[in-house]
């Protein structure tokens, strides 16, 4: 693969109280390589600015302006169809009605505003949080789609020790933190207005978490929900779409209805009044030109992904490019992939997003992952909601990577590894342990780690979440606690590793492909689901036997710095790096280091958030 230069370029955002002059460091920090197309706007004391893919994705932005005020959209509004709305409709409701109007709106966005005749400037992001927008008030006001702005514009930019020690505990942020002093994370779904040096920051949409009774009402609930999700994001592209495949359930769900969309074609006419189907879903229709699906080997490797892959892709009769995933890939784009997400999440959980950039000649326009499983129980399992005696302990039980004792042996400053998770604790407000817990939950495991790690595909095409839907997310977040992931009476509990929710659902949207068997369990998912459980924990046992990376395992990154002469000697000029910052005790880092090498145990949790701070420290401190 050719290499790329590291300049961490994105797409997004950029604006606030600034002159032109500011703005246009603003944006130019966002793209200091002027490698997307950009649009500006300023007037008085505001400005904003935005950095896009242009032609490549028209629907996955939107630039607005009647001379006096300007709004801006990063990613796609995927109802305005069904809503009778264009673009100026929608900043003509934000100026007067922003909460309403927030909430009327579906799909994955930023949307910023500003109006210098009435001293104001709104910022939100959508209700699951995909492109989560970052903010400061030390200064007046800015905003901006990652930390790089931000790092241009302050006068004495400060790195805050509390964001260094999430990334060691959760390999990412949690709840408003960043990497540097005075800039806050926008929770999904909520508002910041600065008006007349005034900032107020408001939730405008809120689920019911109270947890449904499991019915099979509830369940057709849920699968009608996800295909409107679907459908809605279908309707959001145009030209080339591509969806990375593996053989899990959650990218075959995906799969399954987009193709459904791209068979069917346009269902209503662009930005027209949507057309409902016979059960009631409705979405504008796609102009995809082509659906492609892509694959690698990994999650875990040893060729069962890209096999079963193959299946699904040919039962639909799409096309399926496998994609090398290795050092060789990796390497060119490492800094890169770092910088893009701002330091804030760990590099090896980027590793399979950076194959974008080995796609056969240039990616589809938009490229999408499938629905996450986490929506539909696989990553809170029920002991979290039984178990912890607080809020912070089960945040705690289900996030961190790392033990909090051992983030404390690793920092050299004063941080308190659960520091975050306590804000975060003091911030929700639901009247019940278990609606709380899932609550913190849709507030930041999805906008901190799920989707922290979407700006390296948008270095190189357009993206998606097709799951940032009101529809979809209130219907998730009363999923019934049976749906969630169970345990094993076995030692601390053993996780059962599927959830039959994902089963059933996959035998609910097609039943041709719930016949090709499940990655995790190597079952069709028509087989009983006690089966799928018997089957996981085989398949791992005989994967952890042949020393194959695998769930609970051995790590693929960990093997790479292993067995990769140059991968390892590019992560150890890193470690040594960042031995030689004050935030890190050197002897503590050194020891994680040896005892990987020694195969004493897997430790590249650790040493990838250390050396993701050394890249972002590099660029941005040295």
């Amino acid at each position: 693969m050719a290499g790329r230069e590291n300049d961490g370029a994105m797409t997004g955002i950029a604006g606030g109280t600034v002159d032109a002059t500011g703005l246009d460091g603003l944006v130019d920090a966002l793209d200091p390589t002027d490698r997307h197309e950009t649009e500006r706007f300023e007037a008085g004391a505001y400005g904003i600015g935005a950095a896009h893919h242009g032609d490549r994705d028209p629907e996955g932005h939107a630039f607005w302006t009647d001379g006096r005020a300007a709004g801006a959209i990063d990613g796609a509004v995927t109802n305005l169809g069904e809503l009778g709305w264009d673009v100026a409709t929608v900043f003509e409701h934000l100026r007067r009605a922003p909460e309403r109007t927030l909430a009327a709106l579906e799909g994955p966005f930023t949307v910023a505003f500003v109006d210098a005749a009435d001293d104001r400037a709104l910022l939100a992001t959508d209700k699951i949080g995909s492109r989560p927008p970052l903010f400061s008030t030390e200064d007046g006001f800015l905003f901006a789609s990652g930390l790089a702005p931000f790092v241009a514009a302050l006068d004495d930019p400060a790195v805050d020790p509390q964001g260094v020690s999430d990334l060691l505990l959760v390999g990412g942020m949690w709840s408003d933190t960043t990497l540097l002093e005075g800039v806050k994370s926008l929770h999904p779904a909520t508002l910041v207005e600065y008006r007349d040096g005034a900032v107020t920051e408001r939730r405008y949409w809120h689920p019911d978490y109270e947890p449904a009774r499991p019915t099979d009402e509830y369940f057709h609930d849920l699968v009608a929900a996800f295909r409107r999700t679907v459908d809605r994001t279908a309707g959001s592209v145009s030209g080339d779409v591509g969806l990375w495949l593996s053989g899990g359930l959650d990218s075959r769900a995906t799969i399954s209805e987009l193709a459904r969309n791209y068979r069917e074609g346009p269902t209503c006419p662009t930005g027209g009044a949507a057309a409902a189907g016979p059960d009631g879903r409705t979405g504008d229709g796609t102009t995809m030109e082509s659906l492609s699906t892509y694959t690698y080997d990994a999650n875990p490797g040893g060729g069962v992904n890209p096999r079963l892959a193959q299946d699904v892709a040919d039962a639909l009769e799409l096309p399926l490019e496998r994609v090398e995933l290795g050092p060789e890939t990796v390497l060119p784009v490492l800094e890169e992939s770092v910088l893009a997400t701002d330091g804030m999440v760990k590099w090896n959980t980027l590793l399979n997003l950076t194959a974008t950039f080995a796609i056969d000649g240039r990616p589809p326009d938009v490229m999408m992952e499938g629905v996450v499983g986490e929506l539909v129980g696989q990553h809170l399992s029920r002991a979290h909601f039984t178990e912890p005696s607080s809020l912070v302990e089960s945040m705690y039980r289900s996030e961190a990577s790392l033990e909090a004792a051992d983030v404390e042996a690793l920092l050299a400053v004063e941080a308190d590894p659960m520091g975050s998770f306590r804000k975060e604790a003091r911030r929700v407000d639901e009247p019940t342990f278990a609606e709380s817990v899932v609550d913190a939950h849709f507030q930041n495991y999805y906008p901190r780690f799920v989707h922290a790690s979407n700006p390296v595909p948008r270095l190189a095409t357009g993206t998606r979440v097709p799951y940032a839907d009101g529809d979809f997310l209130e219907t998730a977040a009363k999923l019934p606690l049976s749906y969630r992931m169970g345990t094993l009476p076995v030692g601390d509990g053993l996780i059962h590793g599927v959830v039959r929710s994902k089963v059933r659902l996959m035998r609910a949207l097609d039943t041709d492909l719930a016949e090709i068997p499940y990655e995790r369990s190597r079952l069709k998912p028509t087989r009983p689901f006690p089966l799928h459980v018997a089957g996981f924990f085989a398949s791992t046992a005989l994967g952890q036997l042949r020393g194959q990376p695998t769930y609970g395992g051995r790590s693929t990154a960990g093997e790479w710095y292993r067995e990769h002469d140059e991968f390892r000697s590019r992560i150890d000029g890193l470690v040594d790096g960042a031995k030689e910052r004050r935030f890190f005790d050197a002897d503590a880092v050194e020891a994680r280091r040896e005892r990987h090498l020694a195969r004493e145990g897997e430790e590249m949790d650790a040493l990838s958030a250390v050396t993701t701070f050394e890249v972002w420290a590099r660029e941005h401190l040295d």
